[in-house]
């Protein structure tokens, strides 16, 4: 028995979800190679297997890091699902039953002119205060769609409320609710309801008509037999037995934004200009409740986006250190600024137990919260880690497999990992795709580190060589980001790792902190008035003569 005609059917942010099942076996996971894909951070690269054959249908976990549930039970080993039951991959849940019911597509059609009886909303207005509309009942509605204004909601939960008002204020067969995504957007489906049963269909629009509707805030009611029934023949309206039907703008009093559509196919059925003058109003109370819902939404997203920085900035608090190890014989100092509110560059400083100093630098791709989250699971890993292994070149490959494992496919980070002994000066390092390491010698000549290996976490597995430096007394070594070396004044200058290299060995002789101010300075001074576009971090060590 084939599942082709059973489904997993959910929603993801958004978006709505449909798998369509077959015989055969599907994975899901956030991989771009997986059969079916869920691109959500919480949903691991390959997540889970669903097996159909014959009459069964099973679900896998792969080992996933986040865990697949069903009806709220963990799962470890393939297990069996019944209609109705509700598989969770992570925080993304789908339902297993039968397919969405089917909705409606709309075609724009760009060589058909817009016709039917057009009202523009400046002959709507007026219509608020003669009480000539169609039935009294109507007026009911609109006491109804007040409450879209007074109950806060997210605006797709007032897209099936919507349907609701429409279908109750003139009954049509087939009601449909278009919005714009930005301004210049063409307007697509956002809600659509079918009275009349059968499958969903195609709606093809004249684009004038469309073009009039958002731009001159025209509304339409176009009717077979009436002066557009050519236009009703040529859009195969008639083929759906569509006899009568309306379009008007969704206007919030200060813009469009989108269309409310509504047609029927009872015989009997005609609208008027009455009830379209009716239906414009009822879509201007929609947009207005529409607009409210999505400046709430926007404030709630801000609030919860200020509240989840307040606790990201609060865990990089205490994960990268103020205060650095007083390292017998040398002079650290470190400089951490983020371009936003929180930022991916790191580093760390810490004491090993057998009394050898660990230093870290790195740099999270990307900018802001996600990169802020990878550093703060990144910096407590690699500590423990640290403690426990010390060999660089074995390290390296296991924590790039835990973070291969943990992140999305755009997260990686560059890092300098180096061990230092301070008693001999010597630095041993791993530098994965990182800036090299800029020494500046006590007799005045500047030498700099060599890259060992890749990114971690850009591929799945690579292999991280071992190098070596020595820092003699009075030697300097400068670990930086490339938020230092990519600091642009305009679109075309870059401060560059050259100007860089060319103002360490004029600072000889100085502290890490005035070497410190010196290099910030002479940033600041380059960049000038221009904004800040990267995280800047800058690490100094230095041996005392």
């Amino acid at each position: 028995m084939s599942h082709s005609n059973v489904c997993l059917n959910g929603q993801l942010d958004d978006t709505k979800i449909s798998i369509p099942l077959s015989e055969g076996r599907f994975v899901i996971g956030r991989a771009s190679d997986c059969d079916f894909v869920l691109s959500t951070p919480s949903v691991s690269r390959r997540h889970a297997a669903l097996l159909c054959a014959g009459e069964n249908l099973l679900v896998e976990d792969l080992g996933s890091h986040n865990g697949t549930r069903v009806n709220d039970v963990a799962i470890s080993t393939p297990t069996p699902l019944r209609p109705g039951d509700r598989i969770s991959f992570a925080d993304v849940t789908l339902c297993y039953g039968t397919p969405a019911p089917p909705s409606t597509n709309i075609t724009f059609d760009p060589d058909r002119d817009s016709a039917g009886l057009a009202v523009p909303w400046e002959e709507v207005r007026p219509a608020r205060s003669k009480g000539q509309l169609k039935r009294a009942e109507l007026f009911e509605i609109f006491a109804e769609a007040g409450d879209l204004l007074t109950v806060p909601r997210a605006p797709e939960d007032l897209f099936e409320p919507i349907l609701d008002l429409v279908e109750a204020a003139i009954a049509p067969e087939r009601a449909i609710l278009l919005l714009r995504d930005g301004e210049d957007e063409e307007p697509t489906i956002k809600a659509s309801r079918l009275n009349c049963g059968g499958d969903g269909a195609n709606l093809t629009l004249s684009r004038s008509m469309v073009s009039r509707v958002l731009e001159e805030k025209t509304s339409f009611l176009m009717e077979e037999g009436g002066d557009d029934s050519e236009l009703m023949q040529q859009q195969s309206i008639v083929s759906q037995g569509i006899r009568s039907a309306m379009a008007t703008p969704l206007f919030d009093n200060k813009r469009v934004i989108g269309i409310l559509y509504a047609d029927t196919t009872d015989l009997t059925k005609r609208y008027t200009r009455d009830e379209l003058v009716a239906f414009s109003l009822l879509a201007n109370v929609i947009a207005v409740a529409l607009t409210h819902a999505s400046y709430d939404a926007m404030e709630a997203e801000k609030c919860r986006l200020e509240t989840e920085l307040g606790a990201a900035r609060s865990i990089l608090d205490t994960i990268i250190p103020d205060e650095l190890p007083d390292i017998p014989g040398y002079e650290v100092c470190a400089h951490l600024e983020s371009c936003f509110e929180v930022g991916g560059d790191l580093y760390d400083l810490s004491v090993l137990p057998d009394g050898r100093v660990a230093i870290i630098v790195g740099d999270v791709s990307g900018k802001g919260l996600g990169a802020a989250l990878l550093v703060s699971s990144l910096v407590p890993l690699l500590r423990a880690m640290l403690e426990a292994e010390t060999d660089l070149g074995a390290l390296m490959p296991n924590l790039n497999r835990q973070l291969w494992r943990t992140t999305d496919t755009v997260r990686f980070a560059t890092l300098f990992v180096g061990i230092l002994d301070p008693a001999s000066g010597r630095l041993d390092y791993v530098n994965a795709g990182h800036e090299p390491p800029l020494l500046l010698r006590a007799d005045g000549s500047l030498g700099a580190g060599e890259s060992t290996g890749v990114p971690v976490a850009l591929l799945d597995e690579g292999v991280w060589n071992t190098a070596s430096l020595e820092l003699a007394p009075g030697d300097l070594m400068a670990l930086y980001t490339d938020g230092i070396t990519e600091t642009w004044r305009d679109e075309e200058t870059e401060y560059s790792e050259n100007r860089l290299r060319e103002l360490i060995p004029t600072l000889i002789g100085k502290t890490v902190d005035e070497v410190r101010e010196a290099a910030l300075a002479d940033v600041n001074a380059f960049r000038g008035d221009a904004p800040v576009s990267d995280d800047v971090t800058l690490v100094l060590l230095k041996r005392r003569d």
